[in-house]
C-alpha cells in the first residue's frame, strides 16, 4: 500500500486551478496537501521555513507562476532540499514537454504539459509505489 501521507505543496497562482489538483488528489486519498497562491509565499516554505528538516514530500509547481516571478523552475527545484520531488506543469521551457529533468539521486523534477488527473497518478505512483511503507 502507498504512504498516503506524503506532505504536497501545490503553488499556483490560480486558486481555481489549486483547488482542481487539491481535489484530484484528495481523489487519490492524499490530504495533507497545502497551497500558495505566490512565489514569495513558495520561497518563504522551501527556503526560510522555522522546521529545516520539515520538506515536502512533491511540490506541484505552475510554470507559470516561477516565470511570472523571472525564475527558472527547474533550477528552483534540481537539488532543493526542502523539496523531495518536483512536477511542474505549464509554462515556458525550450524543452519539449514531457521532460524529466537531470536530479539527484534521490530527487525526480518532472515537467508537464498539464497537471492532470492521469500525470498525478503516474508520478506519485513513480514516486511512492505500492509497497511503500505506510506512517
Amino acid at each position: 500500500m502507498p504512504n498516503k501521507r506524503l506532505r504536497i505543496l501545490i503553488a499556483d497562482s490560480s486558486c481555481t486551478q489549486s483547488v482542481r489538483i487539491e481535489r484530484l488528489l484528495n481523489g487519490l486519498g492524499y490530504f495533507r496537501v497545502a497551497a500558495v497562491l505566490s512565489f514569495r509565499e513558495l520561497v518563504t516554505l522551501t527556503h526560510y521555513s522555522c522546521e529545516p528538516f520539515e520538506n515536502f514530500d512533491l511540490l506541484l509547481l505552475s510554470g507559470e507562476l516561477a516565470f511570472a516571478a523571472g525564475v527558472d523552475a527547474g533550477a528552483f527545484c534540481l537539488g532543493n532540499p526542502q523539496v523531495r520531488h518536483a512536477l511542474i506543469y505549464g509554462g515556458r521551457t525550450e524543452r519539449p514537454l514531457p521532460v524529466l529533468l537531470g536530479a539527484p539521486a534521490q530527487q525526480e523534477v518532472f515537467w508537464v504539459r498539464r497537471a492532470t488527473s492521469e500525470i498525478l497518478q503516474r508520478f506519485i505512483a513513480h514516486i511512492n509505489p505500492p509497497g511503500s511503507r505506510e506512517e
